[in-house]
């Protein structure tokens, strides 16, 4: 199983669902210490541990004040398209490829050729300047050991597996609606089956899905708790379990998995452009780097160590066909399923 050859620190498990000024928790500030420093507003669906981290180094590196706003992708990407062109943040951080690609598109975007960056390989940036990759993740399965012993179910190993009668009511996955995780499984499905036989595959994973979550993280918890046999999530949100000492193990379904770039870009209208470029900076510095190696499966700087010491069975994704029908599998989906 996956979980012998990775290495991952402890992380504590937690959300933040308003703006809140991290760098004032973090270093027992009032906002009224942080008068004079650079604001910088930062929207970004990393977890509670993660953002900590990266705000306490960016302030101990800028003295920039961080103010951040925790989304899911699918509700970030609602509110960008609502307020544009009058962006509330001047930052995302964390955001998946395909929304970076259509943001370009849409001209949301600031470009910015960052020095930084120089050293990460070119598939993971926009050649202009318009966002850089910094990690990549990858869809997988998590399984309650001891939940499937006592209802005698089998541990799936296959996407197909999941559509096994046993699995009734037993499978969380988050909602597509409002995860780039969901959406990530949705596009991983058609490109793996062609539409036609991937909508009927979602058919029929539907009759065992017990719920749909809001967010990609969420399936990981409740798997963990043992509210549910199986979810479908994200594998950082399964290491960390497996570290913390829950009963679970990651699974990697053998038709293989999506995977995503995690993305940073600075918004049209910045506040503060010469700030958010130093938030750009240091994401892609060896340090940053490095930091974000501590909490991600694979960071796309060269020569960096991350959590994970073995390379997924990931799948000839197309992001760009991914962002191209988004709306499109995203409508349909909707219409199929939502509850």
């Amino acid at each position: 199983m996956p979980q012998r050859n990775v290495r991952v620190r402890m992380m504590s498990v937690g959300f933040v669902g308003a703006w809140l000024c991290l760098t004032a928790i973090l270093l027992g500030l009032g906002f009224g210490g942080l008068a004079e420093a650079a604001a910088v507003r930062m929207y970004s669906h990393n977890d509670e541990p993660e953002l900590e981290a990266f705000v306490a180094a960016l302030r101990a590196e800028t003295g920039l004040d961080i103010q951040v706003l925790r989304l899911s992708s699918g509700e970030a990407w609602a509110r960008i398209q609502a307020e544009s062109p009058n962006f509330g943040a001047d930052v995302m951080f964390g955001m998946m490829h395909s929304l970076a690609l259509r943001a370009v598109d849409e001209g949301f975007l600031h470009p910015y050729v960052s020095p930084e960056w120089e050293s990460v390989p070119g598939e993971f940036k926009d050649p202009d300047g318009y966002w850089y990759g910094w990690s990549y993740w990858f869809n997988a399965f998590i399984v309650n050991t001891e939940l499937v012993d006592e209802l005698g179910l089998d541990i799936p190993r296959s996407w197909r597996d999941l559509l096994d009668p046993q699995y009734r009511g037993e499978i969380v996955m988050p909602d597509p609606g409002t995860s780039g995780t969901a959406y990530l499984m949705l596009a991983t499905i058609m490109q793996l089956m062609g539409e036609e036989a991937g909508w009927d595959y979602l058919s029929k994973l539907h009759r065992n899905v017990g719920q749909y979550t809001k967010s990609g993280t969420a399936p990981a918890q409740l798997v963990a708790q043992g509210e549910y046999a199986i979810g479908i999530t994200w594998d950082q949100a399964i290491f960390q379990r497996i570290e913390a000492g829950f009963p679970v193990v990651a699974v990697l379904p053998e038709e293989g998995v999506g995977y995503d770039l995690d993305v940073v870009w600075i918004f049209n209208g910045a506040r503060d452009l010469e700030a958010a470029k130093q938030v750009i900076d240091f994401i892609g510095s060896e340090r940053g780097m490095t930091l974000a190696g501590q909490y991600r499966s694979k960071v796309t700087r060269p020569g960096i160590p991350s959590l994970v010491d073995f390379d997924p069975p990931v799948i000839a994704y197309d992001a760009v066909w991914a962002a191209e029908n988004q709306d499109r599998i995203m409508a349909e989906w909707r219409r199929r399923f939502s509850r």
